[in-house]
């Protein structure tokens, strides 16, 4: 009987165990969300905010704001993208405009957490670059 009583405690605690399982933190992809730049050039100030979704696609919303109140009307920009996670390269493919013509772009990533991503940009022979941060909204 004792013999049955250990058996059974084993069998249940492995079928708790079995039941628990780990969180899938490990495979959230920390790109997608909403992410801003604002960008101070003095007498205007210029806003980005890019939408990147799960399903490879995303869009870019540029705007100024200008010193004097003035705002001109926003662009949007809608383009598919890649990134390569041992290279740290997003890439960034813009849908087709009315000549036909796709713009392909990469930057590398240089750094991607749950708050920040941040791009270089422009990367000379030194490996420096225009550093480009945005913020998770």
């Amino acid at each position: 009987m004792k013999t049955f009583r250990f058996f059974a405690t084993l069998l249940v605690i492995a079928l708790c165990a079995g039941f628990t399982s780990c969180s899938d933190d490990d495979d959230e992809n920390l790109l997608v969300g909403t992410w801003v730049n604002i960008e101070d050039g003095g007498s205007v100030q210029y806003k980005e905010v890019m939408t990147i979704n799960a399903d490879g696609t995303g869009s870019s919303t540029s705007s100024a704001i200008y010193a004097d109140g003035y705002i001109p009307k926003e662009e949007v920009d809608n383009f598919k993208y890649t990134y390569d996670e041992n290279s740290k390269v997003f890439t960034f493919i813009w849908e087709e405009d009315s000549d036909g013509n796709i713009d392909i772009y990469s930057m590398h990533v240089k750094e991607l957490t749950n708050s920040k991503l941040v791009f270089i940009d422009d990367i000379d022979e030194e490996g420096e670059g225009e550093v480009i941060t945005y913020i998770k909204q």
